[in-house]
């Protein structure tokens, strides 16, 4: 599919179907939310910035546990909210990936903003790579998604900057607009990240 047939298919996939997605997130939004309230009282004395960032390393499973229900609702697939948390079974790998992706991305923004911008778009198919492959290892995952957005990057950055002008209009919404829209865009990225994994050829 094209950038106009991948955004219609997700117009089309959302039709009718949005509580069914904020619902989902909205737990995930309640269990970010429980998760700060209890280390805010255990660690109340302690510094923001570190138990922010150890705060964040815990939810990284969780994100992931959304790209699985982002993929589930495309394929039209039953989740559960109990699906929402499998992938802190495997909470070493998903983490040390997903870290290790933060690291190198970091690393090319303080060289320059280009090279930055290229390393994030590359490892643009981690998350989605962690929600399907538990074959592969922390190097594997990165290596492949940089293999598979070869010719990709500019399509995915060209989409990204399509939906500038529904981000601008949201704004004299008050918000309200993102309820539809918020989905409109995961739902499009992620179609758009699926068929590069589908449509892969191994060299």
């Amino acid at each position: 599919m094209n950038r106009v047939e991948i955004k219609k298919f997700a117009k089309e996939k959302i039709k009718g179907r949005l509580w069914e997605f904020w619902k989902i997130l909205l737990v995930a939004f309640a269990a970010t939310l429980g998760l700060g309230f209890i280390f805010g009282l255990f660690f109340l004395n302690s510094k923001t910035d570190f138990i922010g960032y150890l705060l964040d390393i815990l939810l990284l499973p969780l994100g992931i546990g959304i790209v699985s229900f982002l993929i589930s609702f495309i394929n039209n697939e039953n989740f559960t909210i109990n699906d929402l948390f499998n992938h802190y079974k495997n909470f070493l790998k998903v983490t040390g990936t997903l870290l290790l992706e933060s690291i190198i991305v970091c690393l090319g923004f303080i060289l320059l903003i280009v090279p930055g911008i290229y390393l994030a778009f590359s490892y643009l198919l981690v998350p989605y790579l962690l929600a399907q492959r538990d074959d592969l290892s922390i190097t594997d995952t990165l290596r492949l998604s940089r293999k598979m957005m070869n010719g990709h990057k500019i399509d995915a950055f060209v989409l990204g900057l399509s939906f500038i002008g529904w981000a601008i209009l949201g704004t004299f919404t008050l918000g309200l607009l993102y309820i539809w829209l918020y989905p409109y865009m995961m739902t499009t990225y992620t179609k758009f990240c699926l068929d590069i994994i589908e449509n892969y050829k191994e060299d």
